[in-house]
């Protein structure tokens, strides 16, 4: 009887450390999927936000030419893009907060909880590959 109890802990306590090691593979794959989520994303920002940027500085520098032209002095034109830059600066720094705090928390709930779909992907992907 002490024997059979003694088996049953024992079994017990094996059943428990592979359950914890199990859950703890899990959250590691988890970390690393919502990781590699995290990083792509950042990237296409990145890359995106660069483009955006040279974009702009090319409308800018010809958009300063072109005022400049018609007021008879290009620098005129520099300053008052300049300005207005400054001015968007000052309304972003006022309301920049409210306008994108909601679009950066759905942003971030978006990467968190895409899961789901990565999993179903990546089931997808390991069919294709094992039917070839």
């Amino acid at each position: 009887m002490k024997n059979s109890i003694g088996n049953h802990f024992e079994n017990f306590t094996q059943d428990t450390k592979e359950a914890i090691n199990h859950s703890l593979e899990y959250y590691k794959l988890d970390l690393l999927k919502k990781t590699a989520l995290s990083l792509i994303s950042g990237g296409q920002f990145i890359i995106k936000a660069g483009i955006l940027v040279l974009i702009l500085l090319f409308l800018s520098i010809g958009l300063s030419f072109l005022i400049g032209n018609q007021l008879g002095s290009v620098s005129h034109g520099f300053f008052i893009v300049g300005g207005v830059y400054i001015i968007l600066l000052i309304l972003i720094n006022l309301l920049g907060k409210k306008l994108l705090e909601k679009p950066v928390l759905k942003f971030l709930n978006k990467i968190l909880n895409s899961g789901d779909k990565l999993d179903e992907e990546l089931k997808q992907d390991l069919t294709k590959s094992s039917d070839l």
